[in-house]
């Protein structure tokens, strides 16, 4: 009986001893495979730690190749084009559909517009002397209105020579006023011509100027002749 006893002992004793040896040997491979991976990523860590970030992404490749390119065709070409691109996507967009520019809009949307023009000046006055400053009739036909006669309120005088878009102004009381040239009186809410230098210079003449202008002007003009008294 001791010794069956002793035997189961000492398989115990062994069965013990080798789970230790197992043991032993399997956590000293755990612990290299550890210190291997830490090892591993301590290169890396501390670069990242170094450089506060991780590592900057390479550079563009053109900047490289243009850095080293030695003064290479192909190098150089490839370089101009992506420089070409960027210059492009730098400009405005064009309008698709072959529509108008911004600008052109913009000269669509501020064209001049005789008719509005027209009605606006005559807006001012009820009577307008449509003139030119360098034509000999104008100058008469002005210094008739305003040396013999005194008109309120004052007729307003339009220089189409100086009218920004007197041309376009002028041709539009052509066809609206039935005369082209100048000086072209109208008076009144008519768009009816009322005549010319000569025409004026008649009614003048005649006596007749204060009942005409008085008349087409339906009651919104005072015209008084300065060498006559107000009273008479």
């Amino acid at each position: 009986m001791a010794g069956v006893r002793q035997i189961k002992i000492i398989g115990l004793t062994l069965l013990v001893i080798c789970l230790v040896f197992i043991l032993h040997r399997t956590g000293s491979n755990a612990a290299s495979l550890v210190h291997a991976q830490a090892s591993d990523q301590l290169p890396h860590k501390q670069a990242t730690n170094a450089g506060g970030s991780a590592p900057p992404s390479k550079p563009n490749n053109l900047v490289e190749d243009f850095a080293g390119s030695n003064n290479d065709d192909k190098v150089d070409e490839a370089i101009n084009r992506e420089i070409s691109k960027d210059r492009e996507n730098d400009l405005p967009a064009k309008p698709q559909n072959g529509g108008p520019s911004s600008n052109e809009q913009s000269e669509v949307s501020e064209e001049f517009d005789p008719a509005a023009e027209l009605i606006k000046i005559r807006a001012l006055s009820p009577m307008t002397i449509f003139s030119k400053s360098y034509c000999p009739f104008s100058k008469a036909l002005k210094a008739l209105m305003s040396t013999t006669y005194t008109i309120t309120p004052e007729p307003n005088i339009v220089e189409l020579d100086k009218h920004e878009h007197g041309a376009q102004l002028q041709d539009y009381l052509a066809e609206k006023s039935g005369r082209r040239t100048v000086p072209n009186v109208l008076v009144g809410t008519s768009f009816e011509s009322r005549g010319g230098n000569d025409d004026f210079q008649a009614f003048h003449q005649e006596g007749e100027l204060i009942k005409k202008l008085k008349e087409w002007g339906a009651g919104r003009l005072e015209v008084i002749k300065n060498d006559t008294p107000s009273n008479a």
